[in-house]
């Protein structure tokens, strides 16, 4: 059974010669076997083993459990941590179950122990166990991950004995005179997997299958490996119709292309959803299909429609398909900032060269020239086509320029022939969100929009071969070139 053991760790890799392996050691039979199993793979694979063992001061006999552990470890000349912790106030305290909060503790023991050295941390959950865990997924309701059982490794912990059924651990125990603990609250029927154990699972062995644990065990295993087929896929699709932007320095927004989107299988735009909810959200806790769907359904639903989800979450349909975050951040409003006049000096005396920078806010500016067509020659291939440069006839400005943020009764013209249309239709022909219309800075010439900056100038203002005077303008925003830097 020892060669088992040792063939399933170098079959998942979860110990490498030098390690320092911690292992959770309650006195059980399961850890107690553990125990003794990484005593025997050290011969074979050298590692130094560190045990720590949780007394949760529920039962007044655990104190014993804890002694025998320490007698244990050091008849072996392993090193012992003894960890005392109320997990029934705990859990009081931070409103959890006493299971959940037991685990809490444990965990954050054995993450302690093993601090900075290099190795793992070894937990004594056998086969039973994962078929336990697919059953109580099962039964309360759960996606296909529920139903993978534990697995073998995840971070830093790992569970050498899933490969050994709770019957084998036993009777390797026995054979060996090898004495355990007993939890009394494990023969109890209080918990929900106890029932499961006890009854259920008891049931299926004795009057369906002899080999009902190991059938269970064998298909988490093949669910497992459909889940992480489902994984990679979803990772593909969450790259092709997801993009995260970050606002005003803080304000996260997870958008959902909805023409890629659709492309997935409807599976896997099930998965994309949680994935981005989750990340969101910074966890899954409370994350249900139930809210997935809502998402779903806001893509064929129209803009500006938004549903709100656990953790604050606001989920929003707009041109592109749905904008996700937390709606406790938030969005700038949509209101006129500030004007910026055009310095009159610079009319005066063009094709001077002369630089003129318009700070607009912290992080954002418009710097103006103005030039003569003699200066850059009569080619209008010069012209530039950069969407955040754009050059002016400046002679067909009416009144002065202003660089603002949208007001009511703003229009452009959009051809050949100045046909005008509304800034409002614009915006609408053009997809761009609600949010950002209000923020969208416009170089205007009084209820004219001269240019929407980072798209368009209108028809009317485009230079010419008749054209004396060109204003030449460049908008820069030190945040965006930073992300864009930073994404280099």
């Amino acid at each position: 059974m020892i060669n088992r053991v040792i063939r399933y760790i170098r079959e998942y890799h979860m110990i490498d010669e030098g390690d320092c392996v911690v292992a959770g050691v309650s006195g059980g039979a399961d850890s107690v076997c553990l125990f003794i199993m990484l005593l025997e793979i050290s011969k074979v694979i050298p590692m130094e083993i560190r045990v720590v063992h949780v007394n949760h001061l529920i039962r007044s006999d655990a104190a014993a459990d804890a002694m025998y552990v320490e007698q244990l470890c050091r008849a072996n000349g392993i090193a012992f941590t003894l960890v005392e912790e109320d997990v029934e106030a705990l859990a009081g305290t931070l409103r959890l179950s006493t299971e959940e909060a037991g685990r809490n503790v444990r965990y954050a023991a054995f993450y302690r122990e093993l601090g900075d050295r290099k190795g793992r941390i070894a937990i004594a959950h056998n086969k039973n166990d994962s078929c336990e865990t697919f059953l109580f997924h099962l039964f309360r309701g759960t996606a296909l991950k529920g139903l993978t059982g534990i697995p073998p490794v995840r971070d830093k912990v790992i569970r050498p004995l899933l490969c050994l059924e709770r019957s084998e651990i036993e009777a390797f125990l026995q054979g060996r005179g090898i004495r355990y603990c007993i939890d009394s609250t494990n023969l109890e029927d209080n918990y929900s997997r106890n029932i499961i154990r006890h009854h259920i699972l008891a049931a299926a062995v004795k009057e369906i299958s002899p080999a009902a644990i190991n059938h269970i065990s064998n298909a988490c295993g093949r669910v497992s490996e459909a889940y992480d087929l489902i994984e990679d896929i979803t990772r593909q699709g969450y790259h092709a119709c997801v993009r995260v932007t970050t606002e005003n320095g803080n304000i996260t927004k997870y958008h959902i292309d909805r023409e890629p989107f659709f492309l997935l299988h409807a599976t896997i735009q099930g998965y994309v959803v949680m994935e981005v909810l989750s990340d969101a959200a910074g966890g899954r806790r409370n994350l249900e299909a139930v809210h997935v769907g809502q998402v779903c359904g806001l893509m064929n639903r129209q803009c500006g429609k938004e549903v709100m989800l656990p953790y604050n979450l606001c989920a929003k349909r707009d041109y592109m398909g749905v904008c996700i975050y937390r709606a406790t951040e938030k969005l700038p409003q949509e209101t006129a900032l500030h004007e910026v006049m055009v310095p009159q000096e610079m009319v005066t005396a063009p094709g001077t060269g002369e630089r003129i920078e318009i700070i607009l806010n912290s992080h954002q500016k418009i710097s103006a020239t103005f030039v003569t067509n003699t200066d850059i020659g009569a080619d209008m291939q010069n012209i530039p086509q950069n969407k955040y440069t754009k050059w002016i006839d400046y002679d067909k400005i009416k009144d002065s320029i202003v660089i603002r943020t949208r007001r009511q009764g703003d229009y452009l013209t959009v051809n050949a022939m100045n046909q005008r249309k509304t800034l409002k239709k614009y915006f609408i022909d053009h997809k761009i969100p609600q949010e950002e219309r209000g923020r969208t800075w416009l170089v205007a010439d009084g209820s004219h929009v001269v240019w929407v900056v980072g798209q368009r100038i209108s028809s009317h203002y485009k230079i010419s071969e008749n054209t004396t005077r060109i204003l030449c303008l460049t908008f820069e925003d030190e945040e965006q070139q930073a992300g864009e830097c930073a994404g280099h």
